[in-house]
């Protein structure tokens, strides 16, 4: 299984000021409707980035993360100890159908490993052909949508420009005759 990074985190002493900050700075949507308050961000980009979330800091001190996804993240674990690095936190179900854990690479860099449930993992994985798709579309603007429009303007155009052909042709046709009778 590939390991693609699919969140990130911001963990801060003070959750509702960053997540202010960074909604003022980038402009980025943060949904804090639930029992914890974590900020849900969606950065609100369409095929590009992944979305993330700000939060209160557990243990007191502020730190950045990002999550790798896995199918196995105690393995991961496991691993990560044997390479030289420490768990910080065991993997925990976080509800529908997510499962996460926490380890600090020998660095003490924290970095998530996530375990998704199918259903989502297959939307990300649609979201992501789709992403894909639109970057290789050809005129850079990521948008099948727009694309679309503009061959439907397109194929549109050439009926009312002939339109104005027949009656500038029936104008010329006029002024003709009345040019003869005067004549």
């Amino acid at each position: 299984m590939a390991h693609p990074v699919t969140h990130f985190e911001i963990n801060a002493q003070d959750a509702p000021a960053t997540q202010k900050f960074y909604k003022d700075l980038f402009g980025w949507g943060i949904d804090t409707n639930n029992p914890q308050s974590y900020g849900m961000i969606d950065t609100k980009t369409k095929g590009t980035g992944i979305n993330g979330g700000i939060g209160a800091s557990q243990d007191g001190r502020s730190f950045v993360t990002f999550y790798v996804e896995t199918d196995d993240p105690a393995s991961l674990l496991s691993k990560a100890e044997r390479l030289g690095g420490r768990r910080v936190m065991e993997p925990m179900d976080a509800g529908q159908g997510l499962i996460y854990a926490l380890f600090a690479d020998p660095e003490g860099n924290v970095i998530g490993l996530a375990k998704m449930a199918e259903a989502q993992r297959q939307q990300e994985q649609r979201q992501q052909v789709e992403r894909t798709r639109s970057r290789s579309n050809g005129n850079g603007n990521g948008s099948a949508t727009k694309n679309r429009a503009k061959v439907t303007a397109a194929k549109a155009s050439p009926k009312k420009a002939s339109t104005r052909k027949r009656t500038t042709a029936k104008k010329t046709t006029t002024r003709a005759r009345s040019k003869r009778s005067r004549g």
